[in-house]
């Protein structure tokens, strides 16, 4: 360390990383200067470190006051010591340490430059960089050793003996020592596997192998269960995340450039392990209804989703939802894996149209859907088998829209050789009568190289949730869609079943229950992982209807949009969360007038853990780039920077047949 603004050097503290066993345990110490003792010197000014400067443990302790408005820099280095060849603290710190530093920002600026796309303004390409900085400086050790944990360290006390059926209990092979994303590096180290998905979506642009990295680590023996569950997050493992990882593999691969063929198929054969441990315990009454549990919404419901206060179960159209996703990201791996020519991977794709067409014709006899609300809703099943509708208004209504894919003629036909499930499918919506198909909007295309699209919400649906979603009064705030409907605001909601009772509102800011810890909150701000599925959905909408299909965008509006105008529409409203506003304002930042004032601050933007669901105002965990990141990408994409995985698969095809023979 060079010497501080006062020409001072900083001062070098020395302790071991070891455990405070008399703090933790009150036992004889391992050594007199224990991990927290750099902490405890420099707070308390405790005798804490070791007097004769060595340790395996070391810290530069400069002690600087920085006047209001005033700066202060520190220079550090590593690099070998000694004076050799010019190593002197002078060599270190002089003109050289500032040729590094010139030339290590130059290549920054060049590196973002070329990912900033031409049509972006000079604020976008400020947030677009920013968002990529914090995900790559996101970037942390995750080290735990459950078994270790569980049983305790043989040279220190044992733990005690109920933590062996507590917490993660059931995840002994869980070993990592491995360098992660986190959601926020601001707390300890910790990983929530449907976060790290969107994480990855984000670094891909910039760093495409370690977020291919980070999806084959979730699915790695050390990680994933021998069951074939993912792990959740470090808090429980065993809880249930929307399993989105097939999905942000199919996404990373196409930002890479769709060239990475190996790392496709290295994920796809554990997630296989994954989505069978899928329908085999989450579906529970083999009918292809899944319950699935909180799965990443925390308190989006009036109940907590995965500890029912009730006996029975709650079906849920999000699990469902979700598990139509989950297969529709199978199938389109297996078909790029198919069509690439380097792994036969047929039979693959039909398993995967198989169980999409399971899942289709039980949302559709499930009852979940309102036709007077036009809304998907969960629905609680008491044991004694009396079924309440939760008529809360949220996302989770929302889900089974997300999940729609198109199928080429080809592919069609070759399941109605094979028979079974899509088959059937196929039969009742009509594949031998394409007029009335064409009617419906949904077979497109002439003959020979004709398109079907399929979604667990039909044309008619779609129609009517997005007449919910689009509504101002509803889900569609200035900045991005509420996770919550505002409709609540005026009218909770409350259910009461056999005794339990429990009611919800519109809650655009902090959360006001305690459930999940009560620092988080689904009941009405605006989240970008449903954002930003949501709007990669509509252009896929889009790439099938075109201009056939428009909706009234904003409702009671009188506008009829397409939906790639109201994809982009929703692109922008997320943006226009960071960047100015017409009042030189940025609503990330709210009410905090040095924020918004003092140039200072004014351009060091904060990518918080969501934002207030009436003004964009930023809310949770600020220290954060985590899932928020995907901004970057959004821009990008606005832009038309980013290829869609469709147009990806069907490069891959051309040129596969252009290398054959």
């Amino acid at each position: 360390g060079d010497a501080g603004p006062d020409g001072k050097p900083p001062a070098v503290l020395f302790c071991d990383n070891e455990t405070n066993t008399r703090r933790l345990f009150g036992s004889e110490p391992i050594t007199p200067y224990p991990k927290d003792g750099i902490n405890d010197h420099v707070v308390a000014g405790a005798p804490t470190v070791n007097p004769e400067r060595a340790g395996t443990k070391c810290a530069f302790w400069y002690q600087v006051t920085v006047p209001p408005g005033g700066t202060a820099e520190l220079r550090l280095r590593l690099r070998p010591t000694g004076k050799a060849g010019g190593r002197t603290q002078e060599a270190a710190f002089g003109a050289g340490f500032d040729r590094v530093m010139t030339g290590r920002r130059a290549e920054a600026d060049e590196f973002y430059a070329e990912l900033t796309p031409r049509t972006a303004s000079a604020d976008e390409a400020l947030v677009m960089r920013q968002a990529f900085a914090g995900m790559l400086w996101s970037k942390q050790l995750f080290y735990y050793d459950v078994k270790r944990w569980l049983d305790g360290d043989p040279a220190q006390p044992p733990p005690p003996p109920e933590r062996r059926n507590g917490r993660n209990a059931r995840w002994r092979n869980f070993d990592a020592f491995d360098i992660m994303s986190m959601p926020d590096k601001w707390e300890y180290p910790w990983f929530a596997a449907w976060d790290l998905a969107f994480h990855c979506v984000a670094l891909a642009h910039v760093d495409p192998a370690f977020a291919k990295y980070q999806l084959i680590l979730l699915c790695r023996e050390w990680f994933q269960h021998p069951n074939g569950a993912l792990p959740a997050y470090e808090w429980d493992f065993s809880d249930v995340n929307p399993p989105v990882q097939a999905w942000a593999a199919l996404e990373v691969f196409a930002i890479d450039g769709g060239r990475d063929i190996e790392f496709l198929s290295r994920v796809f054969d554990k997630l296989l392990v994954n989505f069978a441990w899928w329908v085999n315990l989450e579906d529970r009454e083999g009918n292809n209804v899944f319950e699935g549990g909180f799965l990443g919404l925390d308190n989006i419901g009036p109940l907590d989703r995965s500890h029912l206060p009730v006996g029975g179960t709650l079906e849920q159209s999000d699990a469902t939802g979700w598990m139509g996703c989950y297969a529709i990201a199978m199938g389109g791996i297996a078909m790029v894996l198919n069509r690439s020519g380097q792994r036969p991977a047929s039979d693959l794709v039909l398993k995967f149209l198989e169980h999409f067409a399971a899942i289709r014709d039980a949302l559709a006899a499930q009852g979940l859907w309102d036709e007077a609300d036009g809304l998907y809703y969960d629905r609680l099943v008491t044991p004694s088998g009396y079924a309440v509708p939760v008529k809360v208004r949220s996302m989770v209504g929302i889900i089974p829209a997300l999940a729609a894919f198109v199928v080429e003629e080809n592919d069609m036909r070759r399941s109605l050789m094979a028979g079974k499930q899509f088959a059937d499918l196929l039969a009742r919506e009509g594949f031998d009568d394409p007029g009335k198909l064409r009617e419906r909007g949904v077979l497109r295309g002439q003959p020979g190289g004709q398109r079907m699209l399929f979604s667990l919400a039909g044309p008619d649906r779609l129609e009517r949730l997005f007449a919910k979603l689009f509504d101002e009064n509803e889900f569609l705030s200035p900045h991005g869609l509420r996770a919550l409907s505002a409709y609540h605001r005026e009218h909770p909601y409350a259910i009461d079943v056999e005794g339990v009772q429990a009611s919800i509102d519109y809650e655009p800011a902090e959360s006001t229950t305690p459930m999940f810890g009560g620092n988080s909150n689904w009941r009405g701000p605006i989240w970008f992982p449903l954002n930003y599925l949501m709007i990669s959905v509509l252009e896929r909408y889009h790439r099938f209807y075109g201009s056939d299909f428009t909706v009234e965008y904003p409702a009671g509006s009188g506008r009829q949009l397409t939906l790639d105008t109201v994809a982009a529409d929703l692109s922008d409203r997320l943006i226009s969360i960071f960047t100015n506003g017409p009042d030189g304002r940025r609503p990330c930042f709210g009410g905090t007038e040095l924020m918004q004032t003092d140039p200072a601050w004014h351009d060091n933007l904060i990518f918080s853990e969501y934002f207030h669901g009436d003004n964009g105002a930023a809310i949770g965990a600020f220290h954060q780039t985590g899932w928020t990141g995907v901004i970057a990408d959004v821009i990008r994409r606005r832009h038309g920077e980013v290829d869609a995985v469709g147009d990806v698969i069907r490069r891959i095809e051309a040129e596969t047949k252009e290398s054959r023979p």
